[in-house]
């Protein structure tokens, strides 16, 4: 059994009308994919399956569009009443010959958190070897 991984960006879409297209273009996001991510109630952003033992490098490729632009971030939360997320969604396997994911989150990780008020959130799944 190989581990496998999940993460990426949500936000949450308040009670305020939110434009897709203004956030995109603030965010300097391709409107079309990230329409194709997203429902009325949430969008992800930076969806990224590729398994690295260190989940840091895993969120460092979901948020790559995001680093350096915290400020916006913030524009945009307050102007349609937005919630972040980093999401972490690991398969842990008991018993396994394959070590599991380093799950702890790196110093650029919890600054970046920090200043757009984005909350962590880690759901996981343990199986069982075979």
């Amino acid at each position: 059994m190989i581990p496998t991984c999940l993460t990426y960006f949500c936000v949450y879409i308040g009670n305020k009308p939110f434009d897709l297209k203004d956030f995109c273009e603030r965010l300097s996001l391709d409107y079309e994919y990230t329409k194709n991510y997203g429902t009325d109630v949430t969008l992800h952003i930076g969806e990224n399956y590729e398994f690295d033992i260190d989940i840091n490098a895993m969120l460092r490729k979901s948020l790559k569009d995001l680093f350096g632009k915290e400020e916006i971030l913030v524009e945009m939360k307050k102007k349609y009443a937005l919630e972040y997320y980093i999401e972490r969604v690991p398969t842990l396997v008991a018993d396994g010959e394959i070590p599991n994911q380093l799950l702890s989150l790196d110093s650029d990780i919890i600054e970046f958190m920090y200043k757009t008020g984005a909350h962590d959130d880690l759901d996981y799944f343990v199986i069982k070897a075979h």
